[in-house]
């Protein structure tokens, strides 16, 4: 069996084409979108671009049996992995309206495969299914009852994909269930969320109804007074959608120095500029922030896990955020291997810090093969 595992997100497209006997990899790529702007002058768009190089690749081997497909927001219905058919289309599609920068790409590149290989089983699994366990004090906003009833307002929550494989992960990596664990999870990268594990359910996370609430991220703003957004609409003249771009598209670390990647910010902050300073400082505060907030509702923390391209591949921050957290007694040393899985905490720490590598696939893989019935660790 072929499976292909595809993840469309906000400025990347992932795709591995695995045969699953063995989950062995037949081809694996990144595309970037900032790379294929010349190809999106003439063809409608770099998302269109992007799957269109895909499907030229896969074309030079088998055909997949099966696809999977990660999807931001799967709403208010749609928690656990499911079969795509014309009425999860539709949910997917009525879920656009929480997640309007992902759920239409999600749904252009199923329908680009669902065309090419009609015959396959294709299945869709949700970013917001892991954090279904919320309890209602976490998800639940403080906002008139018939308001949140007739738009179905709550706190969804994001990365849902990446933070129960990183829980999975720090199990294997402390050699415990991870139904005993008490876990902090930080995916950061170009989106980025925290999230509180206790027990192997999400118990509270940093992202709310939309995937622009909590961290500061790449073009993202995270948490905002929503007092403040009502006096910028009203200052500046702006509309709902207007709002949604300064939000979404225009702040963040773009938005505080100029540059939403931080490897650059990291290098003009060693070079001096002042804002690119300040926003690490901002960046590395709401970790910090949120990491409290979250020890406060789980009462023991076993460990931090750094994950994303941020959190995996800038051991500096990992430093900046856990010398400053004196509750929960990390000590760190002057230097550690960062070949992944890796423990940076000393023995002398009560709790431990972890980086591992992000792995959506393998997540994606493991929950479509066990809706297809073919379950395999």
């Amino acid at each position: 069996m072929y499976l292909l595992v595809v993840n469309a997100g906000s400025s990347t497209l992932r795709y591995s084409l695995l045969e699953t006997d063995g989950l062995v990899p037949v081809v694996h790529e990144t595309i970037a979108y900032e790379t294929i702007v010349q190809e999106t002058i003439d063809t409608g768009g770099e998302i269109g671009a992007a799957c269109r190089r895909m499907l030229e690749q896969l074309r030079r081997f088998p055909a997949p049996d099966a696809s999977g497909h990660r999807v931001v927001h799967g709403g208010a219905s749609l928690v656990e992995p499911a079969r795509i058919d014309g009425d999860v289309v539709a949910a997917i599609k009525a879920a656009s309206r929480y997640a309007p920068l992902h759920n239409p790409v999600n749904l252009e590149v199923i329908e680009a495969c669902r065309d090419t290989w009609p015959d396959a089983e294709h299945v869709a699994v949700f970013d917001t299914g892991f954090h279904a366990t919320l309890p209602e004090r976490a998800y639940r906003y403080a906002l008139p009852d018939d308001l949140v009833d007739r738009h179905g307002l709550r706190r969804f929550g994001f990365h849902g994909i990446s933070h129960e494989q990183l829980m999975f992960d720090a199990a294997a990596f402390l050699g415990r269930p991870a139904d005993t664990l008490s876990l902090i999870t930080l995916h950061l990268g170009n989106g980025a969320s925290a999230t509180a594990i206790r027990n192997g359910r999400s118990i509270d996370t940093s992202m709310g109804m939309t995937p622009a609430a909590g961290l500061v991220m790449g073009t993202r703003s995270g948490d905002v007074d929503p007092g403040l957004l009502a006096y910028v609409a009203r200052a500046e003249d702006l509309d709902g959608e207007a709002l949604d771009t300064l939000v979404n598209r225009r702040s963040g670390l773009l938005g505080l120095c100029g540059d939403p990647d931080m490897r650059r910010v990291r290098s003009l902050a060693l070079a001096g500029d002042g804002a690119a300073q300040r926003a690490i400082e901002l960046y590395a505060y709401r970790i910090r922030k949120y990491i409290g907030a979250f020890q406060a509702v789980l009462g023991r923390v076993d460990a931090l896990v750094f994950s994303g391209g941020v959190g995996e591949n800038h051991p500096w921050l990992v430093r900046t955020v856990c010398e400053n957290l004196p509750g929960l007694s990390i000590e760190l040393p002057d230097s550690a291997s960062l070949s992944l899985p890796v423990s940076l905490a000393t023995e002398d720490s009560e709790t431990d810090v972890l980086v591992i590598a992000a792995d959506e696939t393998r997540s994606i893989t493991r929950q479509v093969l066990a809706l297809l019935g073919r379950d395999r660790e």
